[in-house]
């Protein structure tokens, strides 16, 4: 049998925004609105979710309030366990590497939330 890696875990027909920050998010009337649609991609739709859980983490949520909030939305819920560590692995890497480029307190402490929240999820960053 052929090992196919994780990429299979984020195929989907969901249209994502992939960049969940803060700057990102407009709230209005009680109500959030994501803009600066700058890296919409299609993917698996619990994805977005997955990156809104981060920025909790980032913002001071504990990674088990950040992972209960993201359980709101159903397609996140409904994710294999494997294919929400896949993610969490990838997420850690990519700001670890991010970091290592741009040691930036910001940059490092998103590679700290991004290794938590792996961490919180059974992944292996």
């Amino acid at each position: 049998m052929r090992h196919l890696g994780t990429a299979q875990h984020f195929d989907g027909d969901a249209l994502l925004h992939t960049d969940v920050a803060p700057d990102n998010v407009l709230i209005d009337e009680g109500r959030g609105r994501l803009v600066d649609w700058a890296w919409p991609t299609r993917g698996a739709a619990w994805i977005d979710p997955g990156a809104l859980a981060l920025r909790l983490i980032n913002a001071g949520h504990p990674a088990s309030a950040a992972i209960g909030y993201a359980g709101r939305f159903p397609s996140w819920r409904d994710a294999a366990p494997e294919a929400l560590a896949a993610f969490a692995t990838a997420t850690a890497s990519v700001w670890r590497e991010i970091a290592e480029q741009d040691g930036t307190e910001g940059k490092r402490a998103m590679a700290d939330h991004a290794a938590e929240l792996a961490s919180a999820l059974g992944a292996h960053p």
